[in-house]
């Protein structure tokens, strides 16, 4: 189907610059449907495209918005054709891979033919580094970035790749690891290397302790208090359809997993949200998402009495609240008893694969020892944690949003 953008300042019709220009159509295939979110997203990434034709004195070029997929194919750009897949639309702007597949077409980048595979792939991966290059200067030109904020935008954007792949995801196709692509961008912008410092990794996903020399738990970088929490957070509303995707880290092994909304269900008389991961459905508490039961092919491995209390609303730092719960493990023929101690911490920014966010940090304690069983970071635009450290016996385990779409 088509999805209509909103008029774009080139117009609807007109010749400039010797060319007749159309105005950006944007082509929804396959049954994808866009959510209002998403259409602001389509609509900014028209008037980038828009500008990056004017800038370059070049046609405009058609944006296709393809079904998600995990191929690890954010966007590509085909003979005046740019293929941008649904699932980077829910992150806002996906501003470095736009500017990278608009810098593919004003490179003119097109289909190659070579004597062996070898060849072409090695010709490719020149094309991906010339690509990211010329994307810092669009970001210039177009965002009116500076030199470093272009740069830094671009390298940030190849390290969330990077934590991707370490957690399973695909390598694009023609591209060199992220890692490689980073060490060429700042070579070809030395003046800029100084000044990324600061960036973030995205993802410290190892099964190791994230501690400092001291032994204190390494620190996240605050914001403002106005920054998140200037009034206190209210219970959200989820909606069948919304879907985060996480990356897993454990010293068990490494993986992706996807949480969606299935429906709303009464358990016990109490209305629940289903979400479901595969085959195994968790059941939170419709009233203040407390975490209920979970199941596995209809049978329940897992049951808390009474219903563990994720968060009291509204939140807001310095709020303490304390939870004694039973949790049995049918399948497992365990239970176990727990008293837990829960504070928001403070207010913090996080970088994780799918973007950077304003979060609330929240510590969860064994109330007898203090010592911390789970963190997690949650981000109030987005009803959800983005980051998540949980303590097992096995050691430290580390889930990151990868990406989420929310109806």
């Amino acid at each position: 189907m088509l999805f209509a953008a909103p008029p774009s300042s080139i117009g609807a019709l007109r010749r400039r610059h010797g060319f007749v220009v159309a105005a950006l159509v944007i082509i929804v295939v396959g049954c994808a449907t866009l959510t209002p979110q998403e259409q602001d997203t389509v609509a900014d990434v028209q008037h980038f495209a828009d500008g990056t034709a004017t800038a370059y004195n070049l046609p405009q070029i058609r944006v296709t918005i393809e079904p998600a997929t995990n191929l690890g194919i954010g966007g590509r750009y085909r003979q005046g054709n740019f293929y941008l897949n649904a699932r980077t639309l829910g992150s806002g702007t996906p501003t470095a891979l736009v500017a990278h597949e608009l810098a593919h077409y004003v490179l003119g980048h097109e289909p190659m033919s070579g004597p062996s595979m070898a060849e072409l792939q090695r010709a490719q991966e020149l094309r991906e580094l010339d690509a990211n290059a010329k994307a810092v200067e669009i970001l210039m030109r177009v965002r009116g970035m500076s030199e470093t904020e272009a740069v830094r935008t671009m390298v940030t954007h190849l390290r969330r790749a990077q934590g991707v792949i370490a957690c399973g995801g695909a390598l694009a196709p023609g591209h060199r690891l992220p890692a490689d692509e980073i060490a060429n961008l700042i070579a070809r912008f030395p003046d800029s290397a100084p000044l990324l410092a600061g960036i973030e990794e995205s993802i410290p996903l190892d099964s190791r302790d994230p501690r400092d020399s001291a032994g204190a738990l390494a620190a996240e970088k605050p914001t403002s208090r106005s920054a998140v929490a200037a009034i206190p957070v209210p219970v959200p509303v989820w909606k069948p359809g919304d879907t985060w995707t996480f990356c897993l880290q454990s010293p068990t092994g490494n993986g992706m997993y996807v949480w969606s909304v299935d429906r709303e269900e009464m358990v016990e008389g109490v209305s629940h949200y289903v979400i479901k991961q595969g085959t195994r459905e968790i059941f939170y508490r419709t009233a203040d998402l407390a975490h209920t039961r979970e199941t596995v092919n209809g049978a329940v491995v897992r049951q808390h009495s009474p219903s563990r209390i994720r968060y009291v609303w509204p939140l807001e730092v310095g709020k303490i609240w304390e939870q004694a719960f039973r949790e049995d493990r049918p399948v497992d023929r365990r239970t176990t008893e727990r008293e837990d101690t829960v504070s928001v911490e403070g207010e913090e920014t996080v970088g994780v694969p799918a973007g950077t966010f304003r979060t609330l940090k929240i510590a969860y304690r064994n109330t007898r020892t203090t010592a911390i069983r789970y963190e997690e970071w949650y981000a109030p635009e987005l009803k959800n944690p983005v980051r998540i450290r949980e303590r097992l016996d096995s050691g430290l385990q580390v889930r990151e949003l990868v990406a989420y779409r929310l109806q």
